[in-house]
């Protein structure tokens, strides 16, 4: 091969990387008003970032104040702008009283999904670990992926498995289990939709 032939050769590989697909991605901005420890949202955030990636989606995360006092801190919540950004708000049970509509809500769901704003039940995953023994931040990281896939795939958007089934068991949250992932032709969807195809 010669010379010219091994420069073409590169430049072409060099234009092909260039062009490569660029994932769909979305923002979620987090209210953390059950105050869930640092360490455990982290790890729940983790666990719910490899669902979407594994659907071949990006997520980030960014916390936002939940107070006027807290606002200074929050200040990159406040400059969150893009095309895909969604609400994740963990609230506590009192909280939820006031939100949870008659035909939504059940008395053993660990979140609430309405229009852009998804809602995590606090308590209620804690005395799920408990019963369970589970690390809190398991059961929080598949609750936040399963609300936040409500709020981009629509309703009746459950499946008979993985991270879109209406009910989940102590089995189902085993990491080789698949309950993380979302189905195929969701994770289609997911990243149609994101692309606004």
């Amino acid at each position: 091969m010669g010379i010219s032939a091994m420069v073409f050769w590169v430049f072409a590989l060099g234009i092909g990387s260039g062009q490569a697909e660029q994932k769909p991605s979305i923002t979620v901005l987090v209210y953390n008003y059950a105050n869930v420890s640092a360490a455990n949202l982290a790890a729940g955030e983790a666990l719910a970032t490899r669902s979407y990636r594994a659907a071949g989606i990006e997520i980030s995360w960014i916390e936002c104040a939940v107070s006027a006092r807290k606002s200074q801190r929050f200040r990159e919540c406040e400059q969150a702008i893009g095309k895909h950004w969604l609400f994740l708000r963990i609230i506590t049970e009192r909280m939820a009283s006031g939100i949870v509509p008659g035909s939504k809500g059940r008395e053993d769901a660990l979140g609430i999904a309405l229009v852009s704003h998804a809602f995590v039940l606090y308590e209620r995953i804690v005395d799920r670990a408990n019963a369970w023994g589970l690390a809190e931040s398991v059961i929080l990281g598949h609750t936040m992926a399963h609300e936040l896939g409500h709020l981009l795939l629509g309703d009746y958007s459950h499946t008979a498995s993985g991270v879109m089934q209406p009910l989940v068991h102590r089995q189902d949250l085993k990491l080789e289990s698949g309950q993380f992932l979302f189905e195929p032709k969701q994770a289609t969807k997911l990243r149609a939709r994101l692309r606004g195809e």
